[in-house]
């Protein structure tokens, strides 16, 4: 990560105290020489640990849609808090068991027993694209009512990664500094990371452990992936992001009359 982005990170992570990765979107640079506008697109992990202090400083940003890619057991067991005036929508990013927070229920899953840096970045292809949720993501981004908006997954890092590298695209943000956002998580992630590895190692051997490396470090292999694929099926960002969501050229400068300064 470049020293610039990784102190403006500084800037974008919001002082949550029990909710991890909480970053305004806002500030890069996109389309025709403008930024992202601060305040009206946000990222984070899952909310089930606001505190009172967290619940207020939430209040006070203007979000009026809350926007999960958590699968059902994960929502049932952390819930998102309840705020008034605000649409929680949900739809579940991938088919396969995530982050649970029960670990060896984890190590069930194939994704994760046999966990590399070249099934990691399959993974983000094989969910990136023809997705139900970042489809109607993408249609919430295009209401003007549905701004503020807040995305999330568990951890804030892996669905949120595709689905905050798909609304960057469509503002004109350049891919190398998608990826930089996408990395910050590597920073604003360390504590929740640590406390995994110490539970994984109570179950795992040396061995297994250096094979789940890839599941805690964040790799700009994977959100290239991402793009790899979105080249050759679509051979540019304009024909995905009209294919995939609808984002004509003309709506794509409505959003972004509307999303930059």
């Amino acid at each position: 990560m470049t020293t610039q982005h990784l102190n403006d990170s500084n800037t974008r992570v919001l002082p949550f105290h029990g909710v991890l990765n909480f970053r305004d979107m806002g500030g890069y640079a996109a389309a025709g020489g403008r930024k992202v506008k601060r305040g009206m697109l946000f990222r984070s992990a899952e909310l089930t640990g606001m505190t009172e202090s967290d619940r207020e400083l939430f209040a006070s940003l203007g979000i009026k849609t809350v926007f999960d890619y958590r699968d059902d057991k994960e929502a049932e067991l952390k819930p998102d808090p309840a705020f008034e005036n605000i649409a929680n929508v949900r739809i579940p990013a991938m088919n396969q068991p995530h982050n649970t927070g029960d670990i060896r229920e984890m190590l069930k899953s194939d994704l994760f027993r046999n966990m590399s840096v070249e099934t990691f970045a399959d993974m983000y292809v094989q969910m990136a694209i023809d997705n139900a949720s970042f489809k109607k993501l993408m249609s919430l981004l295009q209401e003007p009512d549905s701004l503020g908006l807040l995305h999330h997954c568990a951890a804030g890092r892996d669905r949120t990664g595709i689905g905050s590298a798909f609304i960057l695209l469509a503002l004109g943000v350049d891919r190398e500094t998608i990826i930089e956002d996408y990395l910050i998580s590597n920073v604003t992630l360390v504590s929740m990371n640590e406390k995994m590895k110490e539970q994984l190692a109570e179950l795992l051997d040396e061995e297994q452990m250096e094979s789940m490396k890839a599941m805690f470090q964040l790799r700009r292999e994977f959100m290239e992936a991402v793009f790899g694929a979105i080249d050759a099926k679509y051979g540019d960002t304009d024909s995905f992001l009209e294919q995939q969501f609808g984002l004509t050229a003309d709506k794509r400068a409505e959003l972004q009359a509307r999303c930059l300064e």
